[in-house]
């Protein structure tokens, strides 16, 4: 019933939206805050050691603006991989998820649910994404991942969509970015590694608003 709900909001906003946008101009395009090559290579404890970069093809195909993979490792030892993608505008664009790009890589979702992080902003704030695992045979990853687009944090992929519609009526805006988080589960102990990971993040996110366009 939930699903059949969801299916119908979506479908009556998108199809509304088409209509309402077709007598409209393009949204605007919306410059990152700052550059993400001048992200922090000390975050708390954990300490950057390496970077990563698309291919050229997957770049141009994914029609990202600006983006950065970076490895960072705690004094423990324990390594985690942040990944931030960042849009101008997603006119005719499209975010991938983990959820279809993962299982094209030979991962299974072996579970998605939401994770609630209390982040210290100027106070505490809670904080909801996503927290999925990931399996290959014998080998688990863990990956928290979640959209923030023009001030929010969404979880779904659903609603990410809805909400593009409908600031693009109403804010003139589409930008957008993708945040994710992961590390390989060590001996396969998942809840180990997503606290880590949680910790982690709690750290990551009040500095992403020094770079991402808020509301």
């Amino acid at each position: 019933m939930l699903s059949n709900t969801r299916v119908a909001i979506i479908s009556v906003v998108l199809i509304g939206a088409i209509i309402f946008l077709s007598f409209l101009d393009k949204g605007m395009s919306v410059p990152i805050k700052r550059p993400l090559k001048t992200f922090p290579r000390q975050i708390g404890e954990w300490s950057f050691v390496h970077s990563r970069s698309l291919s050229q093809q997957v770049e141009e195909k994914l029609g990202v603006d600006a983006y950065l993979e970076y490895d960072y490792v705690s004094p423990a030892r324990e390594i985690v991989n942040l990944y931030v993608s960042y849009f101008s505008s997603m006119e005719g664009k499209g975010f991938h998820s983990p959820r279809n790009c993962m299982p094209g890589a030979g991962w299974d979702v072996a579970s998605l649910k939401p994770l609630v992080l209390q982040v210290n902003y100027s106070e505490s704030t809670p904080v909801e994404i996503n927290n999925m695992i990931l399996q290959k045979g014998a080998d688990r990853q863990v990956v928290l991942y979640w959209y923030q687009c023009r001030g929010r944090f969404i979880r779904s992929e659903y609603w990410e969509k809805i909400y593009q519609v409908l600031d693009s009526i109403f804010k003139r805006r589409t930008d957008g970015s993708f945040i994710r988080i992961m590390a390989p589960a060590k001996d396969g102990n998942t809840e180990q590694t997503t606290q880590h990971l949680a910790d982690f993040t709690k750290e990551v996110i009040p500095i992403l608003d020094d770079f991402l366009p808020g509301s």
